[in-house]
């Protein structure tokens, strides 16, 4: 490790978090570390983990080695600016950045191959703002397929559902066998496995089983539709009353004649007054009153009255007009 010890330490049997955080306090004679001392903890045990690593798989070729690219794929998908890092800010609950030192408190640290996920904190307490303060540290061990740029990226999957997709592979047009990114209790992350299924309406379902997702995703569709048709309904009427209520300020502004003439041979019952919003009773009042009674005829029927055109006999007409088609 880089740190300055001042204290002599003796080497750990074994290289672990456990072991190289105590050893780093006998050194530093403190019992905590700063979040900077804590992270170059964790770089000695991946740069122990790749010395493992190198030794196992011997020498090598770097112009034939498949992992040549890893790293540029690490400074890709890596770092606060990275795609993962923004989806965690946005979808998980994670630590904000320290008001000390103004950077994450959130340390992604990458690694390629079986998706897994790993989560450790660290609690530090410091001196802000004339009080002690105890910030939390995340250190989050993701590891991704290497294809994970195409198969989950370009796919359009890597937020699917709110949730991190770690890795997913098509068995279908709206359909992935795929794992994702969970978050339990506090800062715990765990990798759950199963099918994610894209849903008419273009949100995406998460299950276990591909027959379940698929359900889930219909009931979804079914319930999108029917939304559909009521907003497509409501617009109908909206656009229905605004008709209506442009005919009845035109049949308004004409005369008695001129309505004769133009819509002089329309029928007219007492339906179209209910459905103009008049009165059932009040209707059949004005009835018995004008017409002997009388509950279908025509315009020209309801004019030879001599009933005067109020607001409820404009209004009847207009819906009787309407729904007959009829234009002036």
């Amino acid at each position: 490790m880089n740190l300055k010890f001042v204290h002599p330490v003796s080497k750990p049997s074994r290289v672990t978090y456990a072991s190289l955080l105590a050893l780093a306090r006998q050194g530093l004679g403190r019992y905590h570390l700063s979040p900077d001392e804590v992270a170059e903890v964790w770089a000695a045990i991946a740069r122990s983990c790749d010395r493992q690593f190198a030794r196992e798989r011997g020498p090598r070729d770097p112009l034939t080695d498949p992992d040549r690219h890893i790293w540029r794929l690490y400074k890709l998908l890596g770092g606060e600016n990275g795609p993962i890092y923004q989806i965690l800010s946005r979808n998980y609950r994670i630590p904000p950045y320290s008001r000390e030192t103004h950077k994450s408190r959130t340390h992604l640290i990458l690694r390629f191959g079986t998706p897994s996920a790993y989560s450790s904190t660290e609690v530090n307490r410091v001196w802000h703002d004339n009080k002690w303060w105890q910030p939390v540290t995340l250190w989050l061990f993701l590891t991704l397929p290497t294809s994970w740029r195409v198969n989950v990226y370009a796919a359009g999957l890597a937020d699917a559902g709110g949730l991190l997709t770690l890795s997913a592979k098509q068995v279908a047009e709206d359909a992935w066998e795929a794992s994702w990114l969970v978050q339990e209790r506090r800062y715990d992350f765990r990798v759950k496995s199963g099918y994610i299924v894209r849903a008419v309406d273009g949100t995406y379902v998460h299950a276990r089983w591909l027959k379940h997702a698929r359900a889930i995703a219909e009931k979804r569709a079914k319930a999108w539709a029917e939304k559909i048709q009521l907003e497509e309904r409501k617009r109908a009427e909206a656009e229905a009353q605004a008709r209506l209520r442009e005919l009845r300020d035109q049949l308004a502004g004409m005369t008695r004649g001129q309505i004769l003439a133009a819509f002089g041979d329309v029928p007219i019952s007492i339906k179209d007054s209910v459905r103009a919003g008049n009165c059932d009773l009040g209707t059949r009042q004005w009835c018995n009153k004008w017409a002997d009674g009388r509950t279908s005829g025509t315009i020209h029927d309801v004019l030879n009255t001599g009933a005067p055109l109020d607001e409820y006999v404009l209004r009847a007409i207009a819906v009787a007009i309407a729904r007959q088609g009829a234009s002036a």
